[in-house]
């Protein structure tokens, strides 16, 4: 026979494996260090380095990765899907900015610098995604989450606030 102290244990695991199921999979997390275009990375410093050097924006992505609503609708609706990361792949650093309830998933080092970044660029809800200059710096547009998006619709407002590529004389 189980104890309560037992059922009770067995009930909060249970509990947080059902609600891991709605977060990214482990294979989607964001890398904690470095960054390459295309993935995402908690690296602020490291997608600007890599930004300034390949001459590609930044899509920084504001999220509450385990308990926003929004964020996991667009997670699920445009971010996973193969359109959006093989247009990424080669156009954005993605840098993820999270906020989550489970303070485990993001780095000590990062969570005085993500409030910064949050401050900076005056977010105030969840999600909010700012594409911003290859210097870091410059805000190019501001985008949020859709019912309706698709990796096609996201993609058209992301290339919306890119500024047009010079044309040849």
């Amino acid at each position: 026979m189980k104890t309560r102290g037992t059922m009770r244990k067995l009930a909060v695991a249970a509990l947080a494996l059902a609600f891991s199921c709605f977060g990214l999979p482990a294979a989607a997390r964001p890398a904690e260090s470095g960054a390459e275009p295309g993935k995402w990375t908690m690296d602020f410093d490291a997608a600007k380095r890599v930004a300034a050097e390949r001459h590609l924006p930044l899509l920084v992505n504001f999220t509450g990765s385990d308990w926003c609503y929004w964020c996991k609708l667009m997670d699920r609706q445009v971010f996973s899907e193969e359109a959006w990361t093989a247009w990424a792949a080669d156009r954005l650093l993605l840098v993820w900015i999270d906020f989550p309830s489970d303070k485990t998933l993001v780095p000590m080092g990062y969570v005085l610098r993500n409030r910064a970044l949050a401050e900076s660029f005056d977010v105030d809800g969840y999600p909010t995604y700012v594409l911003v200059a290859e210097d870091g710096e410059t805000v190019l547009g501001r985008l949020g989450a859709s019912r309706e998006a698709t990796p096609a619709s996201f993609i058209g407002e992301v290339e919306a606030c890119l500024p047009a590529a010079p044309q040849p004389d």
